[in-house]
C-alpha cells in the first residue's frame, strides 16, 4: 500500500498516524458507504471537520454517486457534485492531483456563486477538496470536506487527505467493486441497476443491451418494488433475441439497498425454434389470437397458423396453453411476461 507521506518538517504525529493506517484498512474492507462512515468517523478525531461526502463518478450516467456523507443536507450534495465540477477549483485539482483548501486559492472563494449559494447557507466557512483517481490514473470522484471557522483546515490536514488518495480512489471504483457479483463469463454482457433504477456498470462486462429499451427500464424499475429473486427469459433486441437473467441482490455500495444484476447472452436456439417463431410463441402466450399476432408482425394470417403449428410440434404440445406454461419454465418467453404470468408484478 504505497501511500504519500509529508515532507520530514511535517511528520504526523503518532494519532494522525493511526488514523491513516486505519483509513487505509477500512477503505479496503467492506461495502463502500460503510466503509465511508467509518473513515469520516477516524478522520473527524484529527482532522476535526464539521461534514463531509465522498462521491464517486459514474462514467455510464455520466454522474457523481454519493457513496457516503455526513451532517451535509441534500442541497449542499447537490451543489457539490455537478455544479462543483463546472468550477475552477475542481479543474484545479484535476491538473494538480492535489487535495485544495479555500485559502489555498488566489482570489476570495467565499466571495463565487457556489458559495454563497450552496456552502455559506449551510453555515460553512471553511473548505477542503480532493480529485480521486483509481490505479491506473483515471478520475474515480472527489471528497469534500467542510468546517464552520473558516480557519479549521491547516497545512497538515493537507497531507493528511493527500496520503489517503489512493485508497479513496480504490474506494470510489464502482466497476471493480461490483465485479464480485458474477464470475467471469467471455461473451455475456452485464449490468447492475441500483437500487434507483439506474444501470451501472460492471467491470470487465459490456452494459447489457437491453437496458437501452426504455420497456425494459420500466420493467426492472417495476421489479425493484417486488421481492422476486431471480427470473430468466429473453427480451427482443435489434430485430433478434438475447437471454436474459435478472437477479435480486444487495448493492455492494449502499447498504440495506437492493440492486438488480441483469446478466445477457445471445440466444441459443432452443428445441429448433426460429427467431420468428420464437417471436409469434411470445405472442401465443399474451393470449394473442392469430390474427392480432399477424396484424402487429405485418405477415398474414396463414403465415403465423403455420409458424404456431411448428411451435406446437417442436415443443411436444398438443395445446397453445400447454406451449405457453412450456415456454414460461423453459425461459422461452419475455421477462416482463413471465413476471406477470408468476404473479411478480
Amino acid at each position: 500500500m504505497a501511500e504519500q507521506i509529508p515532507a520530514a518538517d511535517e511528520a504526523f504525529t503518532l494519532a494522525e498516524a493511526r488514523v491513516l493506517v486505519d483509513c487505509a484498512y477500512v477503505a479496503g474492507s467492506g461495502r463502500a458507504n460503510e466503509a465511508v462512515v467509518e473513515i469520516f468517523a477516524q478522520l473527524q478525531r484529527v482532522v476535526h471537520q464539521d461534514a463531509a461526502a465522498l462521491m464517486a463518478w459514474d462514467s455510464l450516467a455520466g454522474e457523481h454517486v454519493v457513496l457516503g456523507s455526513s451532517i451535509y443536507n441534500p442541497a449542499t450534495l447537490t451543489g457539490l457534485g455537478e455544479p462543483y465540477a463546472k468550477t475552477d477549483p475542481y479543474r484545479r485539482m484535476l491538473t494538480t492531483h492535489r487535495p485544495l483548501r479555500i485559502s489555498d486559492l488566489p482570489y476570495d472563494y467565499r466571495k463565487t456563486t457556489l458559495y454563497q449559494e450552496v456552502l455559506r447557507p449551510a453555515g460553512f466557512g471553511d473548505g477542503m477538496s480532493t480529485c480521486v483517481f483509481a490505479a491506473d490514473g483515471t478520475y474515480a470522484g472527489i471528497l469534500h470536506m467542510s468546517a464552520e471557522s473558516p480557519t479549521a483546515f491547516a497545512a497538515r490536514h493537507v497531507h493528511m487527505i493527500e496520503a489517503l488518495t489512493a485508497s479513496l480512489g480504490r474506494l470510489c471504483s464502482l466497476r471493480r467493486l461490483r465485479s464480485a457479483l458474477l464470475p467471469a463469463d467471455e461473451g455475456s454482457r452485464a449490468s447492475l441497476v441500483d437500487h434507483t433504477g439506474k444501470p451501472r456498470l460492471i467491470d470487465e462486462y459490456e452494459p447489457a443491451t437491453c437496458l437501452a429499451d426504455p420497456d425494459f427500464g420500466r420493467f426492472v424499475e417495476r421489479l425493484l418494488r417486488t421481492h422476486s429473486h431471480v427470473l430468466f427469459g429473453v427480451w427482443p433486441v435489434h430485430g433478434s433475441w438475447v437471454s436474459v437473467r435478472v437477479e435480486r441482490v444487495q448493492d455492494p455500495l449502499f447498504e440495506h439497498s437492493a440492486a438488480l444484476l441483469v446478466t445477457e447472452s445471445p440466444w441459443q436456439t432452443s428445441y429448433g425454434l426460429s427467431a420468428r417463431e420464437l417471436d409469434v410463441l411470445n405472442g401465443l402466450a399474451q393470449g394473442a389470437s392469430n390474427q392480432r399476432i399477424a396484424s402487429e408482425r405485418s405477415i398474414s394470417v396463414r403465415t403465423v397458423t403455420t409458424h404456431v403449428e411448428r411451435i406446437l410440434a417442436k415443443l411436444g404440445q398438443e395445446s397453445r396453453a400447454g406451449a405457453a406454461a412450456k415456454a414460461a419454465r423453459e425461459g422461452l418467453l419475455r421477462l416482463d411476461l413471465i413476471a406477470t404470468r408468476r404473479g411478480a408484478i
